[in-house]
């Protein structure tokens, strides 16, 4: 007997991004006038010191920062990033952190934007975003083919990858490690993807089949793997 693999009828053709985490805070909080790459001067002596952000909003005090592979990779970055963050809290912001590896399933919006989701504005997020109109097809969270994999990770961004997991929902976590997995599996080379660190030896042994079925997976389900790209 053969087995076929139903094929996805809609696929991604985007994802989150510094750009589109604006698009995606002005969907949700519409009253919130978000801006983008202001200059907030943290030394009144020298104006060549400033924090630029990705997205905030003066309205809703909001800084909302999207944090590429450097933020995890850079001991140096690692530490502006606590200053920054002791700045603009100081100065009575709420700060947000958007990891690079995350996209907006819905759990995720829900988590962010509270009693500011609904329905419609997802739809319009994830369309606007990613493509596309059914949300099994938005990008699942995690590394599909980007080479700043979690074996480029120094201590302290390890540390911080595992409390922004611990901060998010929990399908998060079953659904990055799924990602991991089938990275692992299609490049044959555990140590690319994860190095040698045991924390994500240990991730790797997350599995949701639920929370990791509803998503889009760019590489190729597994074939002991619960999930599939083509939603349940």
């Amino acid at each position: 007997m053969n087995f076929e693999l139903e094929v996805p009828t809609q696929q991604p053709t985007g994802e989150m991004t510094e750009m589109n985490l604006l698009v995606v805070a002005r969907i949700f909080w519409p009253h919130g006038a978000w801006e983008s790459q202001k200059r907030f001067y943290y030394d009144p002596d020298n104006r060549r010191k400033f924090y630029k952000v990705d997205c905030y909003s003066d309205t809703m005090k909001i800084i909302w920062e999207y944090e590429g592979p450097d933020h995890y990779e850079d001991v140096w970055k690692l530490k502006r990033d606590s200053e920054r963050q002791s700045f603009f809290e100081d100065a009575g912001y709420q700060f947000l952190r958007w990891p690079y590896y995350l996209q907006l399933t819905k759990d995720v919006a829900v988590h962010f934007f509270g009693d500011a989701f609904s329905e419609k504005k997802y739809q319009e997020a994830i369309e606007t975003v990613y493509g596309v109109t059914d949300c099994n097809f938005v990008l699942a969270p995690g590394l599909h083919t980007s080479r700043n994999t979690p074996a480029n990770f120094v201590p302290r961004g390890v540390r911080r990858f595992f409390e922004e997991l611990g901060f998010l929902p929990t399908s998060v976590t079953a659904q990055v490690a799924e990602s991991l997995r089938r990275y692992i599996a299609d490049v044959d080379d555990k140590y690319l993807v994860i190095g040698e660190q045991p924390e994500f030896e240990d991730l790797l042994t997350a599995i949701d089949q639920e929370a990791s079925a509803c998503v889009f997976y760019s590489r190729p389900p597994l074939i002991t793997s619960p999930s599939l790209n083509a939603p349940k």
